[in-house]
């Protein structure tokens, strides 16, 4: 269940709501029809963001934050570019997605059961009697009256059948079941609730109005509710009871009000134009900016953290030779690698330690680019990470190789480490990858044209880039 997602169900539940309890001059039946497509909608929402072509009516440049000023910093506490996309710490299983299903199962289960219930009641009964329900109700097209109906006058019955036969022309069952599988759905959202709630004060609102066109007096009917809710216990929750108590006093000036519109020519127009309005909103997938802490420029990448590349933390590296021609790089690592992290994503002093435990005869720069070919793309990264601080443009050639990874996080690496270097060997390769489909890269791209100099219009053109880091680096160089 995405940010976005959930945004575009909470503007259609609100939207309906709105429209449900403005719409006075309305009738019942066509406030109904709002609230009920609203819920089919909001069901249809999620298979519809994946099948329906996305549509980006406000660019996302427009949705300007404020800009990153990327603080100075010694090359070696760079742990990585993707950490401006860093989310807080979490386990390795994120438990939302747990907590989510366990909530859909529970208030699945629990309607569920009366439903078979319910059904099972209907099944059970003969005739139109029944001594398992405590008031008039509809299930389906069955209609069953309690017992004591059996005492009640020929015009009572005959109220009372009006009002339940309403409910099965109208296909109230149903249309309550979709209600209750998207409150199902988004059990955790409180408008989910209301909807729900108002639909239901809505669909009875508008089975009293189709007993009051057939003639029966208002105040005849009026009286009958009343006497049905005084003689009722709890009815089964999912059979449409004559007479919530909950709703009895707005019913019931409904009823009695003779301005109260009771006949509906836009029911099904109104249905139908919220029910078409999902795949537009499904559609929408740029036009509202996503959160500043994911990666909104990735798909299937949006909500990946960093801890997706990490390797295990290596033991404690062996003594390594410091003397030979890479020795202050390797000083320069075991520096890193023996302080603590500073953050939980500071990975700088594990990558110094992986890069360490490379090391052989006293060098570690042909190692390491001799890992940038490891079958592990985590290892790449790692190695790539390593040898940007190495200031060795032996690293430039198989650095560039990187740059073609289908994995950004690789793609990124290698390009933050191309610019660290410097090297003008890299400089046709970088420009290639000025609209890398992953920002991370992008910035990159930035740092490496600003210290080479000459790239005025390409930076000055980044500058209106989709993302806000991209342009914030643009801006600050």
């Amino acid at each position: 269940m995405t940010f976005l997602l959930i945004l575009k169900v909470t503007l259609l539940f609100a939207a309906a709501l709105a429209v449900s309890i403005v719409a006075t001059r309305a009738a019942a039946a066509t406030r109904h029809a709002i609230l009920a497509g609203a819920q089919l909608a909001a069901l249809a929402l999620p298979l519809l963001a994946l099948v329906v072509p996305p549509l980006a009516v406000i660019p996302a440049a427009s949705s300007r934050t404020p800009a990153i000023i990327k603080a100075p910093a010694p090359v070696i506490e760079t742990a990585s570019p993707a950490a401006a996309a860093a989310v807080p710490p979490r386990s390795s299983r994120n438990a939302l997605p747990l907590v989510w299903l366990a909530g859909c199962a529970l208030v699945a289960v629990t309607k569920g059961i009366a439903y078979v219930r319910a059904a099972a009641i209907a099944r059970r009964a003969r005739g139109l009697f029944s001594d398992e329900v405590a008031q008039p109700s509809a299930f389906g097209r069955r209609i069953l009256l309690p017992a004591a109906a059996k005492t009640w006058s020929a015009d009572r019955v005959r109220v009372v059948l009006l009002h339940e036969e309403a409910h099965a022309a109208r296909h109230d069952t149903v249309i309550a079941m979709i209600g209750d599988a998207a409150c199902a759905l988004y059990w955790f959202h409180p408008l989910a609730w209301l909807v729900a709630r108002r639909a239901r004060l809505e669909r009875e609102r508008a089975c009293d109005d189709r007993v009051l066109a057939e003639g029966i007096s208002a105040t005849d009917y009026a009286a009958a509710m009343l006497d049905v809710a005084r003689a009722m216990t709890r009815g089964h929750a999912a059979a449409m009871p004559m007479a919530e108590r909950s709703q009895i006093e707005q019913r019931i000036r409904a009823i009695l009000d003779p301005s109260t519109r009771r006949r509906s020519a836009h029911a099904a127009a109104a249905l139908i134009a919220i029910i078409l309005a999902a795949p537009l909103l499904a559609s929408l997938n740029r036009a509202v900016p996503r959160p500043s802490a994911i990666e909104p420029d990735l798909l299937g990448d949006a909500v990946a953290s960093p801890y997706s590349e990490r390797i295990e933390p290596p033991a404690p590296p062996r003594s390594v030779d410091a003397n030979g021609p890479e020795a202050a790089f390797i000083a320069l690592l075991a520096e890193a690698a023996a302080r603590p992290p500073r953050t939980s994503i500071d990975f700088v002093p594990e990558r110094a330690r992986w890069a360490l435990s490379r090391a052989r005869n006293g060098t570690i720069v042909a190692p390491l680019i001799e890992s940038l070919r490891d079958s592990d793309w985590r290892v790449r990264a790692y190695a790539a990470w390593a040898l940007g601080h190495s200031g060795d443009r032996r690293a430039t050639g198989p650095l560039l190789l990187l740059l073609d990874e289908p994995i950004w996080r690789v793609r990124a690496m290698a390009a933050h480490a191309l610019a660290s270097l410097g090297d003008p060997a890299a400089e046709r390769a970088m420009l290639d990858h000025i609209a890398d489909d992953a920002w991370q890269v992008r910035v990159e791209v930035v740092h490496y044209l600003t210290a080479a100099g000459g790239h005025r219009a390409e930076i000055a053109a980044m500058r209106s880039d989709r993302h806000m880091a991209v342009r914030a680096a643009a801006e600050s160089e």
